[in-house]
């Protein structure tokens, strides 16, 4: 049950990245149909229902616990549709399957078909509950605090860490399900320093990233501080290579290759950084597919979760920004570079993760 979960998972993000006609995504849906046939065969029923239980998937008697990444996202795109009930019934072939894991992928309307039901959720809640569970609006105060501190950091080297944790925990309260609605800070670019910004910006693509996974509470916080401290390193980095126009090279490029180890070591040597602020710093160039980047390493290694949707989101926001020696890229032209370096840059679960937070689907 859990295979076929998973493999339900992989099929949303492959429509996600490619055409519904691509052979990856045809491919990815005729093995989720086999796997189904198979299970239908092995538990000698007519179908298999999944039900959701608050952030449980259950199956038959079994509890799936969120044990993956795939399973959290299989029960977390479900519930953003509200679907409640999933059941796949026996005579389910690869056009109907397609059409719904299509629509799934793609943030299209559902509909139950003959061998795919629906259960939708109905949530009634008054409008004093409403009033009770309203985010925390993110202020302006707090916002120039932490701005004007990281401004500073350049003389003085320290970093306010407390008012940084309390920033992140208003983010948190703050965003929505989709990153539309979770970049407010994007007319702040005209007269902030850029590296700020771009980590805030950072922090709340990983945020909602890793809350469409099902991680909650102080995880999340820890992965909201790692993103938005990721690029302290480059705070070290002299202004005039940052803001360099063009390609950097030679010593200007060595340099700025430098800011991952100098961020990492820096974040190490102050007291109460989260360990996964040091580990993001250090990582979050590194390749998917462990081939050489930078930070150089003496063997290959996979990135920590973290790195891996930090660098979706630090890339995705470099190449949406206006800056003094780049114009910004139209949002799908983003998306194609993610999709191309899918693999090997980037974790492809999380790109078809991220596309689809973006796009609002």
């Amino acid at each position: 049950m859990e295979e076929l979960a998973t493999q339900i998972a992989a099929a949303i993000n492959m429509r996600a990245l490619y055409p519904s006609n691509h052979p990856r995504v045809i491919q990815t849906i005729e093995h989720v149909v086999a796997t189904f046939q198979r299970l239908l065969q092995q538990m000698r029923t007519d179908s298999i229902t999944y039900l959701i239980v608050g952030d449980d998937l259950v199956a038959g008697d079994d509890v799936i616990r969120k044990t993956s990444l795939s399973v959290r996202q299989f029960i977390e795109v479900l519930k953003r549709h509200g679907i409640e009930r999933l059941t796949l019934a026996a005579g389910l072939q690869a056009e109907e399957a397609h059409g719904f894991i299509g629509a799934l992928g793609a943030g299209e309307p559902l509909a139950s078909s003959p061998h795919i039901i629906l259960g939708r959720v109905r949530v009634a809640i008054d409008e004093e509950e409403i009033e009770k569970n309203k985010p925390r609006e993110l202020t302006v105060e707090q916002l120039e605090m932490v701005r004007e501190a990281w401004a500073k950091f350049r003389v003085e080297k320290k970093l306010p860490m407390a008012q940084m944790e309390d920033l992140v925990w208003s983010f948190i309260d703050s965003i929505s399900r989709t990153t539309r609605a979770i970049l407010p800070l994007a007319k702040l670019k005209e007269h902030d320093e850029y590296t700020f910004v771009h980590s805030v910006n950072v922090s709340l693509l990983v945020l909602a990233q890793a809350r469409a996974f099902g991680i909650q509470g102080t995880m999340l916080h820890a992965f909201g501080m790692a993103s938005l401290l990721h690029d302290i390193g480059k705070l070290t980095v002299p202004l005039t290579v940052l803001n360099k126009p063009g390609k950097l090279e030679g010593e200007d490029w060595e340099t700025m290759k430098g800011h991952a180890q100098q961020g990492a070591w820096y974040l190490s040597q102050v007291e109460g950084t989260p360990p996964l602020s040091i580990v993001v710093a250090f990582e979050h160039h590194l390749r998917y597919d462990g081939q050489p980047n930078y930070p150089v390493l003496r063997s290959p290694r996979v990135p920590n979760l973290a790195s891996r949707m930090t660098s979706i989101a630090d890339t995705y926001d470099a190449m949406s920004t206006v800056r003094p020696y780049q114009q910004p890229l139209a949002r799908a032209a983003a998306f194609e570079i993610l999709k191309k370096r899918s693999e090997t840059f980037y974790d492809p679960l999380l790109v078809g993760n991220f596309i689809r937070l973006v796009s609002g689907t």
